[in-house]
């Protein structure tokens, strides 16, 4: 699965890491993450990228419970449509199961799973990628997230009844009862949240319909392998300026194997070499429509080191040269 996530998830961590008397922008640049995409919803990070700066915040800024303080800043909001179809859905528990079905759409790396037992409910949470640096952190991240999720829709007064973890302890006790409001075990078999199963029989009141019906339309839209296409394509285009769109590069981005990146796309139909030929020719268009970007500029942005690259691939996609293509797209009429 890809190693990506919405930069939403971010959201509010300038503002901590300042808190906590660290200059954020050189933590984004330790990790790689561009701090202008922080907190929007169609731009993605690496999920390592995430997990590793909350690990380095928490140990250098002497901030164990650094996830959970971020999760007690940011609203459900961050999951996008997740959130919208989550907060217009029928019951909690439907809302739930919309959050199971399309998390997809808010990051492919993550595996929750909601089970249903005779008079308890759990709602686990996991990553697919088996070499995630700093794992105990982004899980805490993510069911403190899912603390406030499920507060959006059963109420604030909701508690769970255990809280389990399959990290060793990070923080004090103290810490995770005042944030979860129960008992937190670790060295447990899964992270999970526990709660009594009549919560997800609880209705909800539905603000918006439509927005629930357009939400999961387009979540729908999204299933497993356009996601990862996109998220392939995502990563060619923001590797194609430093020349690393290469099959291995975007690979080792997406802690696959090369063969293995290959195969997962063969099976959706289409090659790597595709995709990043796609790519450069959407960029190109983009590029190529604005006059303020010089040619040179838009050889570089699409990884070619000669400017006769760029003209041997415009004439290839469009049949002309990059300056005439530039013409017929800003010709005004």
């Amino acid at each position: 699965m890809a190693d990506l996530i919405s930069a939403s998830s971010l959201t509010r961590v300038v503002e901590l890491i300042e808190d906590c008397g660290g200059d954020p922008y050189e933590y984004c640049d330790r990790v790689g993450i561009d701090p202008a995409v922080i907190g929007t919803y169609d731009n993605f990070v690496p999920f390592s990228a995430l997990s590793t700066l909350l690990g380095l915040c928490a140990r250098e800024l002497s901030a164990p419970d650094f996830a959970l303080r971020l999760a007690a800043r940011q609203d459900p909001d961050i999951l996008g449509p997740v959130a919208i179809a989550a907060r217009n859905a029928e019951t909690v528990g439907d809302a739930l199961r919309g959050v199971v079905k399309y998390a997809h759409v808010y990051s492919p790396a993550l595996a929750i799973e909601l089970s249903v037992g005779d008079t308890e409910a759990s709602y686990s949470v996991d990553t697919v990628l088996h070499r995630l640096p700093h794992r105990a952190h982004i899980v805490e991240l993510a069911l403190g997230v899912t603390l406030t999720t499920v507060r959006m829709m059963a109420g604030q007064d909701f508690h769970p009844s255990r809280i389990s973890f399959q990290h060793p302890r990070i923080s004090e006790l103290s810490t995770y009862r005042e944030y979860f409001g129960c008992t937190a075990e670790f060295g447990c078999d899964r992270n999970a949240l526990d709660f009594p199963r009549g919560v997800l029989h609880r209705h909800l009141p539905r603000v918006d319909p439509l927005a629930y019906d357009v939400a999961v339309r387009y979540m729908a839209g999204r299933d497993t392998s356009v996601a990862f296409r996109d998220t392939v394509s995502a990563l060619i285009v923001r590797s194609l300026p430093a020349g690393a769109a290469s099959l291995d590069g975007v690979a080792a981005l997406m802690l696959l194997h090369p063969r293995t990146l290959q195969r997962r796309l063969a099976s959706d139909g289409t090659t790597f070499e595709t995709l990043a030929d796609d790519s450069r020719r959407e960029l190109a268009l983009g590029l190529l429509a604005n006059m303020d970007v010089p040619l040179s500029a838009v050889s570089r942005q699409l990884g070619y080191s000669e400017p006769s690259t760029l003209t041997r691939s415009v004439k290839r996609w469009f049949g002309v040269t990059p300056l005439a293509k530039r013409r017929e797209l800003t010709r005004r009429y």
